[in-house]
């Protein structure tokens, strides 16, 4: 050992989370380079580990810092001290890199079980070793691979788990995906919204996480646009799994799925449609935007405010984006374009008889609800005792099993039993009966005067109210205003039924006209 070498760095490599958690591998490694420094008469200044990491990558954390301290401390010779040549690199590329790196910065190389030579027949037989060494961490890899394909085609998902859910040991499917409540409630409840419409854009399923405090349970510092489209296409939720890289089409899992398929499907249909991501102005003065389309083009009208000569003094306006559209003026002021379209929902409402009738027909519809909601009580109801009764045949098995596994097993059981029993007992707990009259009342005053409902409420209102009134966007031109909108069943009912009434009206000819 050459005089001006005196100082070692000790460098440690394990590839897998649970060679960290639950191996001594870094530990017996560090022990094992020490000893070896202390041999050579070597004291060592730091140790760089790396947890976790493959053998067949150059960029790897520790690495990075062992170079960036060499760098630090140049005028200093280094030993790098490994304790295999597998821990060093699992590559040949990789290999013959960072072994170019650290011989730039003149650091000696040793190995406790390899010895360096620096002849040409030397380096043949390293480059052998990497490349055996490359070859075995193929193989590896494959028969992971293998085992984890086989696996996924059993119905068990192998990867990082999605948001809500954790791997859970069970003792008759190994590691099973399992949903953490306080989060898959929220994720449930969320998608199944925006499914149904509840919840409109992906923008208001963001801000319905938000408002739910979903970014603080998941120790994040804002819900972002990206996530809810990841949430809305995992079919995890679902309980099917699918991994196309591998060749493994959809199927069931055994693990629990949050939503159905139905809504799942739902909103796979729903996402075809485009949306854009949500902007700051999104939040204030423009109700109207994107959802008033442009009379001449036909495309969305949006909205913006220029600012005066006065700095402090801004004037706010719909307008057309579109550079083909020859509509003039572009340009429409706020205030005009809400007032009239205020004017037009006045004009638009449901009338009398309508909802008279409906009045009459609701209640009808409601018993039959209650009636149903009764029957799948009293479903329920027989199911917990059912339930009830095999976890007593259960506990009666206990005393009379000799085995500790099989007793372990039939804990188990019970625990599950027990689990799905107070969930049945939450439900019927959670269903009330809800007032029909306050219902009618909340429905008569909309149906009746939804202008005054659109004024008053908040913008995620509005957008509701808006939708449940239009079939189509309305269009609009600062010339002529709103032309005749497409509304839904409920706003032109009575003409669509008077419609009908009058093809049946017999037409008078010749002959005198029928009583009819």
């Amino acid at each position: 050992m050459a005089k001006e070498y005196k100082k070692a760095v000790i460098y440690c490599r394990v590839s897998s989370e649970k060679q960290v958690k639950e191996g001594n591998g870094l530990d017996s490694q560090e022990h094992r380079c020490r000893e070896y420094a202390v041999s050579l008469g070597l004291e060592v200044e730091s140790v760089f580990r790396d947890e976790g990491i493959s053998g067949g990558l150059f960029d790897r954390p520790a690495m990075k810092l062992l170079i960036e301290y060499l760098d630090d401390n140049w005028q200093n010779k280094y030993v790098v001290i490994f304790d295999d040549l597998k821990r060093f690199a699992r590559d040949v590329e990789v290999h013959i890199k960072i072994k170019s790196e650290l011989k730039v910065r003149e650091a000696q190389l040793k190995c406790l079980n390899y010895n360096f030579d620096n002849s040409a027949e030397g380096e043949f037989v390293e480059t052998i070793f990497a490349a055996q060494n490359e070859l075995e961490r193929k193989q590896n890899k494959r028969q992971v691979c293998q085992k984890m394909k086989a696996r996924i085609e059993r119905g068990y998902w192998c990867f990082c788990p999605p948001t809500g859910y954790e791997y859970i040991k069970d003792d008759n499917h190994g590691k099973l995906l399992t949903p953490i409540r306080k989060i898959t409630d929220i994720l449930s409840q969320g998608i199944t919204d925006f499914a149904e419409d509840r919840l409109v854009g992906q923008v208001d399923l963001m801000r319905f996480f938000t408002s739910k405090n979903l970014h603080i349970i998941l120790g994040k510092k804002k819900i972002h646009f990206e996530f809810t489209k990841r949430i809305l296409t995992e079919l995890i939720y679902a309980g099917f799994i699918e991994y196309s890289e591998w060749g493994v089409p959809r199927r069931s899992g055994h693990h629990k799925a949050i939503i159905s398929k139905k809504i799942y499907e739902k909103v796979q249909v729903k996402l075809l449609k485009p949306e854009r991501k949500p902007r700051e102005s999104d939040n204030i003065e423009f109700p109207l935007r994107r959802i008033v389309n442009c009379a001449v083009c036909g495309k969305k009208m949006t909205g913006s405010s220029n600012r005066s000569k006065n700095p402090n003094k801004y004037y706010p306006h719909y307008t057309c984006n579109n550079k083909e559209c020859s509509a003039s003026p572009k340009n429409i002021t706020k205030s005009k374009v809400e007032k009239e379209y205020f004017e037009m929902l006045q004009n638009i409402k449901v009338e009398k008889e309508i909802i008279e009738m409906a009045a009459v027909i609701v209640p009808r519809l409601w018993q039959q609800k209650i009636n149903d909601m009764e029957v799948n009580k009293t479903a329920t109801e027989k199911e917990i005792k059912d339930i009830e009764k095999q976890i007593e045949q259960f506990i009666d098995l206990i005393p009379s099993t000799r085995s500790e596994s099989v007793k372990t097993r039939v804990e188990t059981k019970i625990d599950a039993l027990d689990q799905q029993v107070i969930e049945l007992k939450r439900g019927l707990k959670n269903k009330k009966e809800p007032c029909l009259n306050e219902a009618i009342s909340l429905t008569k005053r909309f149906l009746g005067t939804p202008a005054v409902t659109w004024k008053k409420s908040d913008r995620e209102k509005k957008m509701m109210v808006h939708n449940m009134i239009f079939e189509e966007n309305p269009e609009y031109s600062a010339n002529n205003g709103f032309g005749t909108p497409k509304l839904t069943l409920p706003f032109y009912i009575k003409h669509y039924v008077m419609g009908q009434v009058n093809t049946l009206v017999e037409v008078a000819g010749v002959a005198p006209a029928s009583k009819w």
